[in-house]
């Protein structure tokens, strides 16, 4: 009986490391994949994030920019907004109260507060509410006749190009109006 040496003996050296270098490549390729799909999928969340504040910065302002008969003011160094409205005016806490009210936001432990303050009680407090969370700086500015307002807002865990904040301009249309 004849013994097929060839069918005996199985790769050889340089095969098994042709295979092992191949197969190295295709694993370092998937995990660089993987890196790539994962860094933008962080990315996805932060500006989905970053977009759902701006978004909700925008529509709270702009309700009380644009029904306001008076121009807001703007106090401690832009940190702080005071916008007068009317009697029977949708308010930031969702309530329509019967007396002249200011509403005073501003940025408080990562929350975008409003503070209901009745006019025609000598300025007395109606509460705070907390509106907003992830919000990691919030800064006002006006144009120098007050009818523009611009609203610079940084969401927490931003992308880097959008670290320097994102500004809303919003005019105060009742003002303008008279």
């Amino acid at each position: 009986m004849r013994i097929n040496r060839d069918a005996c003996s199985g790769y050889s050296l340089v095969e098994l490391m042709v295979a092992l270098a191949i197969g190295s490549f295709l694993l370092a390729g998937i995990g660089m994949s993987y890196t790539a799909i994962k860094g933008t999928v962080i990315t996805s969340q932060q500006l989905s994030h970053a977009q759902e504040v701006v978004r909700y910065i925008n529509y709270i302002m702009s309700r009380s920019v644009k029904q306001t008969s008076v121009i807001p003011t703007i106090t401690e160094n832009g940190t702080i907004i005071t916008i007068e409205q009317d009697s029977y005016s949708p308010s930031c806490h969702g309530s329509v109260p019967t007396f002249s009210y200011q509403e005073v936001y501003t940025l408080s432990n990562g929350y975008l507060t409003c503070e209901i303050l009745n006019l025609e009680d000598g300025g007395n407090s109606i509460g705070v509410l907390n509106l907003l969370k992830g919000v990691q700086a919030l800064g006002f500015s006006s144009s120098q006749s007050g009818r523009l307002i611009n609203i610079n807002v940084t969401p927490q865990d931003v992308p880097a190009q959008f670290a320097t904040g994102i500004v809303i301009s919003l005019a105060t249309t009742r003002v303008i109006m008279r």
